[in-house]
């Protein structure tokens, strides 16, 4: 029955719809594209964000004592590795000296890579 009625509908709006379609179908794979572009450079963008500390906490785990900071300058976070009590690097790459980005940071945020791991740790049934 659903089937039936949907053949009616089909013949008496499909030539609607074909004339619709091929007049402002450009015009909506248009606004659709434009509409993607923005929220495809927002993930890119958080997806950077999170590869920056990954890359933080692994340069962090490659050097001795290594620790990392978060800092931000310009309205951008920076990840700083630390060997010992020394600027080794940052996350993302910047040319923006050291001395510019610690300017305010409070030594005591340093961390160690193992304390800023998210890790989840879920309860065992009991009896496994």
């Amino acid at each position: 029955m659903a089937a039936t009625n949907l053949a009616k509908l089909a013949l008496k709006y499909g030539p609607i719809v074909y004339t619709l379609a091929q007049k402002y179908g450009p015009q909506v794979a248009e606004q659709l594209l434009k509409q993607r572009e923005p929220a495809q450079r927002l993930v890119a963008a958080r997806r950077e964000r999170g590869t920056a500390r990954k890359q933080a906490l692994a340069h962090a785990d490659s050097v001795v004592e290594g620790t990392v900071q978060q800092v931000f300058h310009g309205g951008q976070a920076y990840w700083v590795v630390f060997s010992r009590n020394e600027p080794v690097g940052t996350h993302p790459h910047t040319n923006i000296p050291f001395d510019a980005l610690l300017l305010n940071a409070d030594p005591a945020r340093r961390a160690r890579p193992e304390e800023l791991r998210r890790t989840v740790h879920l309860p065992r049934r009991p009896g496994r």
